[in-house]
């Protein structure tokens, strides 16, 4: 198990979500669920996590805005630890390595409502 290089050294905000999200490498394609989103990547909550440096082409649509987003990403820690609880989750740390400038943008969006659900009220 490889290990987050320390939450003190995040450069993002996480935030818990659940979101079903597929990804694949060039040999699989699996389907499972992100548990928490930053700017920078994601975290996907599984048992059969991938090899630290393994690229991977991820899909997913945030919730309330119905918008699609692909990411290209490489797997940067493969377990963490349930905000609170002290508790082990599987899966990997996934760092955005090709993100378009709308997609970006869009998941920028959409963590701000989520710190701040007043703010995109209409």
């Amino acid at each position: 198990m490889t290990q987050p290089s320390g939450r003190n050294r995040r450069k993002d905000t996480r935030f818990d979500v659940k979101i079903k999200v597929d990804y694949s490498t060039k040999d699989i394609f699996v389907s499972n669920y992100v548990t928490n989103l930053s700017k920078g990547g994601v975290f996907i909550e599984t048992k059969t996590s991938l090899p630290v440096q393994s690229e991977i082409h991820c899909t997913f649509i945030l919730p309330d805005f119905n918008v699609k987003i692909e990411a290209k990403g490489r797997v940067v820690w493969t377990y963490d630890v349930k905000k609170g609880t002290g508790k082990v989750v599987s899966g990997m740390g996934i760092k955005f390595t090709d993100l378009s400038p709308q997609h970006k943008a869009q998941i920028e969006e959409y963590l701000l409502k989520l710190s701040h659900p007043s703010a995109t009220a209409h």
